[in-house]
């Protein structure tokens, strides 16, 4: 497809650089713009048949884009009338129902399959197309509209404005639009004929105000190019989802502003060499207004963004650091806790319930997340905020006490956790306790002193604390 599409793009220019060259050669010039009336009426019926089997808002793209070249089609016709003839017809209701039909397509760009992006994009967009469209107006104006108010009467100066103003806001908006789309596909081509079309609009006018000598016949093979990626939409289907979001990069990123570049460069000509004006300057303001305003919603969006990483890298850290059932702290936080320990003494009360295994054959895993979560809350009203508790995982408990009460208050306070847990009725608790008066050994030494003390506890009987010997005064 692609390669038919580049045939096709290679064949309309080197047709258009044949009718330049041989100075519109009749015979050239109606066989060129017969084959436009063929490719247009192929077009409109492709379209149709296109339009009636899609279904929802498809069916409306299609359908639009269907009107829009029932209108284009009586300029082609018109065509092959001027190419027969040789007599070149004043603007008519011909260009107005081509730049309707354009206006049609900038409808389909708004409302088709997938052009829904999300509020800020659509702001963001909504400020990219409407800077391009005002760069772009001040090229036009200087050299197409401004010698057209000059020369021409009112009536086809307005139609002229009409023309070329539609053309320019639909090619901006497709521009911007389609420049965050992926890939080939449906709106691409639409992009693509409209680009063309809109071209050999603005070439019209434009050798209707310096000549008008020539009529729409002279850009046969443009309207012939536009009609062909018509056809060749139909090849392709139309975009399920939204535009891509984010931050742009390479030509998307610069695109917006090359318009910009382009304003700019034809008002310092013009500055230069005569022939600004106060329709020049306002332009500029409005799009120098624009950028500022292009430029504040960007800031926003990056600190929106950046709030969104921080708040995305503040809930990672604690996912890495808290246990996902209990919310709890797990193993990874004590041995960062323990990172910052100082000369304070230290207690771990390594925490192992009695009974769980039971709950889970008997009732599930559901009813032992809720026990989990039972424990947990019990553990957390109990242990003052500026000391640690933690999960180590299965049913093994962990509570830090820095700095330390002496061994025998830290003991008593094991015991009430367990009687806490015990008058729930549902399970009962072992506690190994590891002391350490000066705060220098490691969190992995005292895991191990605390479970050896909880064997010992464990096989004692359970439900009691026991003392590594370490921790005995």
């Amino acid at each position: 497809m692609r390669a038919r599409l580049l045939t096709a793009a290679a064949l309309g220019a080197g047709l258009q650089v044949a009718l330049i060259v041989t100075g519109f050669a009749q015979p050239l010039l109606i066989t060129v713009n017969a084959l436009a009336v063929v490719v247009a009426t192929a077009a409109l019926w492709t379209l149709g048949r296109r339009a009636v089997r899609a279904r929802g808002r498809e069916r409306l793209a299609w359908g639009i884009v269907a009107v829009a070249m029932l209108l284009w089609l009586p300029a082609t016709e018109l065509n092959l009338r001027v190419a027969l003839t040789g007599v070149s017809e004043e603007p008519g209701p011909h260009l107005l129902l081509g730049t309707g039909g354009a206006g049609l397509v900038l409808l389909c760009l708004l409302v088709g399959p997938g052009t829904s992006p999300a509020r800020q994009d659509r702001l963001r967009l909504t400020l990219d197309s409407a800077m391009a469209a005002a760069a772009l107006f001040v090229p036009a104006w200087a050299f197409l509209l401004r010698p057209a108010s000059e020369q021409l009467g009112r009536s086809v100066t307005t139609m002229i404005s009409v023309v070329v103003c539609t053309q320019i806001a639909a090619l901006a908006f497709a521009l911007m639009l389609l420049s965050r789309h992926r890939g080939t596909n449906a709106f691409t081509l639409l992009a693509a004929a409209s680009a063309v079309s809109g071209a050999a609009s603005v070439t019209y006018c434009a050798l209707i105000v310096h000549d008008r000598t020539s009529g729409l016949a002279a850009v046969a093979a443009l309207s012939t190019l536009a009609a062909f990626m018509l056809i060749a939409m139909t090849w392709y289907p139309m975009p399920g989802t939204a535009p891509r979001t984010g931050a742009a990069t390479g030509l998307s990123a610069t695109l917006p502003y090359l318009p910009v570049l382009g304003a700019f460069t034809v008002m310092v000509a013009l500055r230069r060499y005569g022939g600004f004006d106060n329709v020049v300057f306002a332009a500029m303001c409005v799009v120098f207004g624009l950028v500022l305003l292009r430029q504040a919603v960007a800031l926003h969006s990056i600190t929106l963004l950046l709030a969104e990483v921080e708040e995305k890298r503040a809930e990672l850290q604690h996912q890495t650091t808290h246990d996902q059932l209990t919310g709890l702290t797990n193993r990874s936080y004590l041995y960062e806790r323990a990172a910052g320990w100082g000369r304070a003494p230290v207690s771990l009360l390594l925490l192992d319930l009695d009974g769980f295994k039971e709950i889970n054959d008997r009732f599930g895993h559901a009813a032992g997340d809720d026990v989990m979560v039972e424990v947990a809350g019990v553990l957390t009203a109990l242990v003052p905020p500026h000391h640690t508790v933690a999960r180590l995982g299965g049913d093994e408990f962990a509570v830090i006490l820095e700095p330390s009460p002496p061994p025998a208050e830290a003991a008593a306070f094991g015991e009430r956790l367990i009687a806490a847990i015990t008058a729930k009725g549902r399970v009962g608790a072992s506690l190994g306790l590891a002391y350490e008066p000066t705060g220098r050994t490691t969190l992995g030494m005292l895991l191990s002193d605390a479970d050896a003390a909880l064997h010992k506890a464990k096989a004692a009987g359970k439900g009691r604390v026991a003392l590594n010997p370490r921790a005995l005064p």
